[in-house]
């Protein structure tokens, strides 16, 4: 059975041969970059921005010291 990989935002398929965005969480060891967690594929720029943004998120207002 394959592993097929998927876009992380709009879940379509990756086949072999099509560009990718590829993300990885990590840390910088002595040897290089060692990945800590799940690495996440993005079929373009688009989903890769659509999957981090954050805009709609809600804000706090400001506060102001005493």
């Amino acid at each position: 059975m394959e592993n097929k990989k998927k876009c992380a935002n709009c879940i379509r398929e990756l086949d072999i041969g099509v560009d990718v965005i590829q993300v990885s969480e990590g840390v910088i060891g002595i040897k290089g970059f060692v990945p800590l967690k799940k690495t996440l594929y993005f079929c373009c720029e688009e989903c890769i921005s659509a999957y981090f943004d954050m805009s709609d998120l809600p804000s706090l207002p400001g506060r102001i010291p005493k």
